[in-house]
């Protein structure tokens, strides 16, 4: 009712999701060789999360938000096509194969960039740059590719033109944001999935 994915998913993998969206945790590193289901591990915990958001009746309120603000789940790669083409596009097709998703939190077909939900809750591919989500609030989502992502010497990207670390700048950019939109009493809602088979 929920994915449609029982038969598709390893036990092992099942237990360790069901302990990653226990609660406990606000950031995933998922990583190890191909074919470990890194990205579809990430995709089903961006799928719990935002199905938990769809439980709630006003969940803008709840996290102290503005109600005509979004509520962003972000899918990042090392640039914007990869970010749409891969991970955005499967998402996408998890959503419109779940009942769940089709009957009670319906996504608006009419529009293609991005995936908008009820209340104004969002899921949206976006660039490899550390300024993507400006001004945005982020509750979660994925930063796929992080091992492969570009390490500039002398980077006029960077503050002091050192060395300009695209992984590094776009962590620490959507971390910071969900902690100062949703950190309240020492909490933080939602899951950031950080995905990358290792390169060394």
């Amino acid at each position: 009712y929920y994915l449609n994915k029982a038969d598709e998913i390893y036990p092992k993998v099942l237990a360790e999701l069901i302990e990653i969206n226990s609660g406990k945790y606000v950031e995933v590193v998922f990583t190890g060789g191909i074919g470990s289901a890194k990205t579809t591990s990430a995709l089903y915990t961006c799928a719990y999360q935002l199905y938990l958001l769809s439980c709630m009746h006003n969940p803008h309120k709840v996290y102290g938000q503005d109600s005509a603000a979004e509520l962003l789940f972000i899918f990042q790669s090392i640039n914007a096509k990869l970010a749409k083409g891969v991970d955005f596009n499967r998402f996408k097709s998890m959503i419109e194969g779940s009942e769940y998703f089709r009957e009670k939190f319906p996504f608006n077909k009419n529009v293609e960039s991005k995936l908008v939900f009820p209340g104004r809750i969002e899921v949206v591919p976006v660039s490899g740059s550390d300024t993507a989500a400006i001004g945005q609030n982020v509750i979660g989502g994925l930063i796929d590719e992080l091992n492969y992502m570009a390490v500039v010497e002398k980077s006029k990207q960077s503050v002091d033109s050192g060395t300009y670390d695209q992984a590094v700048a776009l962590y620490n950019s959507i971390a910071r944001r969900r902690k100062s939109r949703f950190l309240a009493q020492g909490k933080l809602p939602g899951i950031l999935c950080l995905v990358s088979s290792k390169k060394y």
